[in-house]
Parts: structure tokens; C-alpha cells; sequence
């Protein structure tokens, strides 16, 4: 963008003369304009913008896939203490069982008084 021009004194023949008058000389013709300058600033900005904007994005793409797998975990645990629920309940609600408590405590089976009865809820 910034062009520059050299002037160039041709070489005459040796006499006495001013030893500067034979050198290159460089001088600025055009340089940026206002509105290049401006137009290259906001350029800038705007891609610091985007920047900032996509790292925030990642930020909060990390922290939520942080968040996903602690709730994963938590529900993992959950379904291991369900499984051992259930397990515990089977093995409380067993025949065997309720008929060892029934003779620790004095009962004797009638068949006149049993009943069936349907559980409550489905699995």
C-alpha cells in the first residue's frame, strides 16, 4: 500500500561539487489514508471479536459436557442403588421368609386363611 519513490541524481563528470548532490534520496509519495487505516482497525477488531466470541463458546461447550457427565455418573450411582432396592425387596417379600417370621412369632399356617393377594404396581 505504501509506495515509495527513490530519486536518483545521475552522475556527472568529477569536478568540484557538493559531495550530498550524488546520493539516493528517499521520500515517502504515499503512505495510508484515513480511511484504510480505519478500515484495517475495524477489520482488526472485528476479528478479535470473533475470536473472543468462539472461546467463549468452547468455554461453555466444555463446562456443559462437564455437567453432562457428572449427571451421567450421578444417574449410574442411582440405578446401582435402585438395582440393590429391588434386590432387598425380592428377597424381603420371599415365601420362605414371611413363613420363618410367622413360626418366630407363634403362627401357624391354616390353609382356610390363607388369600393370595396381587401386588400392588407393575415392574
Amino acid at each position: 500500500m505504501a509506495v515509495e519513490r527513490y530519486h536518483q541524481t545521475l552522475p556527472r563528470p568529477h569536478t568540484e561539487q557538493d559531495p550530498a548532490q550524488g546520493t539516493r534520496k528517499a521520500s515517502r509519495v504515499v503512505g495510508l489514508k484515513k480511511f484504510e487505516t480505519l478500515v484495517y482497525l475495524m477489520l482488526f477488531a472485528l476479528i478479535a471479536a470473533v475470536a473472543v466470541y468462539v472461546l467463549s463458546l468452547k468455554m461453555e461447550a466444555y463446562s456443559l459436557q462437564t455437567e453432562k457427565t457428572q449427571v451421567e455418573s450421578e444417574i449410574a450411582v442411582m440405578e446401582g442403588e435402585i438395582g440393590e432396592l429391588k434386590t432387598e425387596v425380592t428377597d424381603l417379600a420371599s415365601y420362605d421368609r414371611i413363613y420363618e417370621k410367622a413360626n418366630e412369632l407363634g403362627l401357624d399356617l391354616d390353609n382356610g386363611n390363607v388369600k393370595v393377594a396381587e401386588k400392588y404396581g407393575k415392574d
